[in-house]
């Protein structure tokens, strides 16, 4: 019952956060072929993760596919 609640309070958490809006952490802007890719970047300050460790995790992730 407890794991419960704190799924539905975490649930409700998620909601008003995206209820309100963020604004970005920083904005990456780049031309690829004619293209400009726009790309907005947002952190969360509670994360243990550096921003090195999660653009690792992607570049490893896209190796595999």
């Amino acid at each position: 019952m407890v794991e419960n609640e704190k799924a539905q309070s975490s649930e409700i958490q998620t909601n008003k956060e995206r209820a309100t809006p963020q604004k970005s952490n920083g904005v990456l802007i780049k031309k690829i072929h004619g293209k400009t890719f726009v790309t907005e970047i947002y952190f969360d300050k509670n994360s243990k993760d550096t921003f090195q460790d999660k653009l690792l995790k992607i570049l490893q992730s896209e190796q595999k596919e």
